[in-house]
Parts: structure tokens; sequence; C-alpha cells
């Protein structure tokens, strides 16, 4: 009976995915300057592989936003087939980073960057987009110019374009205000696509507006080229992808087991391993490299997933989609898939985010405005680099001493009632805290009370503060005492619950 309560749920929850994730597929590959098809693959592979060789239980992968800027970039530099040599290169990577056991480094990684880059990303997305859903042509190709040229666009679009990318764009922020249950049940994505086609037709929208996908899959395979394997561009695009995509990767697992209500851990070596794999199957016939998704994968679980093979209908349900509908797809007018990337931008490089980067605290906001500015006026692996060499010295001057910054200093105390006291007089920071946590969590294996002392840490940063709340979910959900000692000379350095702690006297 379970079995068969489970079937169904997955069935219809990767229906439901599916549903969502064939528009943002197509538009994804259309905003990376690929083919509308390289997404479908990268989805269809993404479901019906990776699901069952990841180490997740309810993500969804394929194609998405966070690595448009990547992909576009490397597509403008080595070319389409080029761009799928670094994806595959990429993908190896991926799995040597599986093999080695690094997927968890990603966790450390300082969170202010993490959001930057999605900030960031999202920025570049709504300033190449916005231009493309109301039918203007830019001057400029640098994302800050793009944004700044966002006004004249107003005084010379396409009016046909306009109106179409114009009321997919509204369709979709009334959609995502909406709390009726049952209307909710209709993704915003795919409303905004039908709108926009009825809207195409009845305007009697030029084809050459409208998306252009051959009805013949077997075109669809185009295969990479590696010509330019040994130059420069070529390298920086693969690293760029298998960092991002491991990082993207490894965050969106973790985010998900928190809302998995099984409250299930992912394997992320392994998951980490089947991306790798997908990548290259992916790339070798003309797909995108894909990822982990969040988006999607939070749709999954809030749909009813309970196993994997959710995301295995999902991919299944879109190849069955492209078969026996393909010149279904040729009505899709590209200005709403434009508009859906606009609404996607916005959420990744909304205000709201900044607001919360202050709210956390200067030196959160740091590493962030580094990252985000550095890729708007660079690159992204530039601004990840910047990024988090800023945050480090951020770290250094509130107390993190050179010694420890690579591993904390710390002492354990066996406790009368069996458990362990764990006493901390290093700073604690996104680069040393990965050891301290593993540590926790060997000590904790026996089940018994711990108790973690940080009276006398200098300086605790947000990315530790936000991995400490973690722990103490994590200790709730399986039934062990966990206690978080803070000194009342302890100051936050925002008004976030996990803002950034520093000791008002340092220690030495």
């Amino acid at each position: 009976m379970k079995n068969t309560s489970d079937f169904k749920f997955d069935f219809m929850a990767g229906f439901s995915v599916a549903l969502v994730a064939l528009p943002l597929s197509i538009g994804i590959a259309l905003a990376s300057g690929a083919p509308a098809s390289a997404g479908l693959i990268a989805a269809i592979i993404g479901g019906l592989l990776g699901s069952w060789m990841g180490g997740s239980h309810v993500t969804i992968n394929g194609p998405a936003a966070g690595l448009i800027v990547i992909v576009l970039e490397a597509v403008n530099k080595l070319g389409f087939k080029g761009m799928l040599g670094a994806a595959i290169v990429a993908g190896a990577l991926q799995i040597a980073f599986g093999l080695m056991k690094l997927a968890r480094k990603g966790l450390a990684f300082p969170v202010s960057v993490i959001h930057g880059m999605m900030a960031s990303i999202g920025l570049i997305i709504i300033a190449k987009q916005f231009h493309l859903m109301v039918g203007h042509v830019p001057v400029n190709k640098n994302p800050l110019m793009l944004i700044a040229e966002i006004p004249m666009a107003f005084t010379s679009f396409d009016k046909s374009v306009f109106i179409i990318g114009a009321a997919s764009l509204a369709l979709l922020i009334m959609w995502n205000q909406l709390t009726w249950a049952p209307a909710k049940k209709v993704p915003g994505p795919l409303l905004a696509v039908i709108v926009g086609a009825g809207l195409a037709s009845f305007l009697g929208m030029d084809s050459s507006k409208l998306l252009s996908i051959p009805a013949d899959v077997k075109s669809w395979v185009i295969f990479p080229e590696f010509t330019s394997f040994s130059t420069f561009d070529f390298w920086k695009s693969a690293i760029t992808l298998a960092l991002v995509g491991t990082l993207e990767t490894t965050l969106s697992a973790a985010a998900v087991d928190k809302i998995d209500p099984q409250k299930r851990k992912s394997d992320l070596d392994r998951d980490l391993i089947s991306k790798g794999i997908c990548n290259i199957l992916s790339a070798s016939l003309g797909g995108l490299p894909m990822i982990a998704e969040i988006v999607r994968s939070s749709a999954n679980v809030s749909f009813g997933a309970k196993t994997w093979k959710s995301n295995f209908f999902h991919g299944a349900l879109i190849l069955v989609a492209v078969l026996a509908l393909p010149s279904v797809l040729s009505y899709i007018p590209i200005a709403a898939l434009a508009a859906i990337l606009v609404m996607i931008g916005y959420r990744l490089g909304s205000p709201k985010h900044f607001h919360h980067a202050l709210k956390i605290g200067k030196d959160n906001l740091t590493g962030f405005l580094v990252t985000l500015l550095v890729t708007l006026s660079v690159d992204l692996l530039m601004g990840i680099f910047l990024g988090a060499l800023a945050q480090f010295a951020v770290e250094i001057y509130l107390g993190l001493k050179l010694r420890h910054s690579l591993k904390a200093s710390y002492t354990v105390e066996k406790q009368i009632t069996g458990g362990n006291l764990m006493k901390v007089d290093s700073a604690l920071t996104f680069s040393n805290f990965l050891g301290v946590k593993d540590e926790i969590l060997r000590l904790t294996a026996d089940k018994k009370e711990f108790k973690l002392d940080l009276t006398h840490s200098p300086y605790v940063d947000h990315s530790v503060m936000d991995q400490i709340n973690d722990l103490k979910e994590y200790f709730q959900n399986v039934g062990i005492p966990f206690q978080v000692i803070i000194s009342p000379e302890h100051y936050a350095l925002g008004v976030d619950q996990l803002s950034a702690v520093k000791k008002k006297l340092a220690a030495a």
C-alpha cells in the first residue's frame, strides 16, 4: 500500500513539476545563447538518469537560471559546440570532486558571496531579458550598461512584443500573489506561455518572434567540439561551470533536505558524481549543463513528492510532451519566455536580498557587495574570487587569526552525564568551521547531549551561525540535546537572528 501511495504522489508531483520545467528549460536555453532543444535535453536526462543515480531524495535536476551567465559567456567566446566541450570537462571535474568527497566543502563557502553571486546573476538576467521582453534592441552588452538602457526600451520597442511581454509579466506577478489553492495548482510559467501564445495568434505575430524548434528530435543532437581545449577561455568556462554548478547543486540539495517532510539527508558526494555524469551525457548530445534546481525542487516537495521517482517522472513526461506535441512549441512567443526569466531574475536579485544582507551586518555586506559589483562589471568567476577574498579579509579584521584560518582551536571535555562539552577559543568562520562541524557530528554519534561553548571565541561569522542553527534543527529532529553557550560580552553585528557575533574584548 505504501509503494502504491508513493507512486501516486510521485507521479502527480512529477507531472506538476514538468509543467513548470518545460517552459523554464526552453527559456533558460534561449537566454544562454543555446538552441531551445538544449534545455529540454538537459531536463530529460536530469530526470531520467540523474533521478536514480543521485544521492538526494526529492530534488529536481535540470538547467538553471544560475548557470545562464556562465553558459552565455562560454557560447560567446567558444561557440555553442565549444561550450559543450567545456561542459563535458566540467562534468568530469564534478565527478572528481565527488570521488574526493569534496561536495560538503560547498557548505563551508561564505554565505555572503553565494548571495552576492545569485543577486548578480538575477540582475544580469533582468538586464538581458527585459529588452527581449519588450522588443527593444539594446546598444550595449555590458550588464551595467544594459540596466542603464532599460528606460530607453520604453521609447523604442516592438508593439506586439511589448503587449505579450507585459501581459505575461503582469500575469506572473498576479499569479504569484494568489492565495487560492485551486489556482496555485496551475503553474504560472505554463499559464504565461499559454496566454502569450493566444495573444500572439490574435495579434498575428511574425514567426520570427516565436519559438523555433525542429520537430525532428534527431536534429536536436549537436556534438561538442574541443578545438579550443588548450585556450584560457575554454578552461575558465569549464572550471567556472564546475565550481558554480557544484556550489548550487550542494546548497540546493542541502536546502531541500530541510523541507523534506521525512527529514532525510542527501548523499552530497554521490549526488555530485551523478550531476557530473549527467552533464557529460547532456553536453555530448547538445544539452545544457544541469544542477539540482532549488525552485523546481521546492515545488516538487510542495506537490507532495515522496521519492526520487518524481524527478524521473518529470523527465519522462517532458520527453513524452516533446515527442507527442513538437509543433505546439512553435506557438510560444519568445517575449513570454523572456517575461518568465525576468520574473526569475527579480526573485534572485530582489531588493529584499540587499535588505537582508544589510540586516545580517556590515561584515556580511562586504562580501555580498564585492561579489555583486565585480560580477556585474567584470565576470562571475572574478566576482566569486574577490568576494571570498574580501570576506576573508573582513574575518581577519574582526578577530580571525591566520593560524586558525583553516583549523579552529578548541578542546573537548567529557561530562558527568556522558555527553561532551566543546570549548572554542578561536574565531569561527566559513574557512575553519567544517572541521569543527565534523567533530561535533562524530562526538554525537552516541546520541548523548552536546554543549558548544563559544564564550571565549572572539568572533563567529554569519555562515557559522547559519550552520549552527542547522545543527540545532538536526539534533532536535534526532532527539539529541544540544546547547550553544555564548558570552554576555558577545554582541550581534546585525539585527538578524543569525547575524555574526563579536566579543567586546577580543581574545588574544
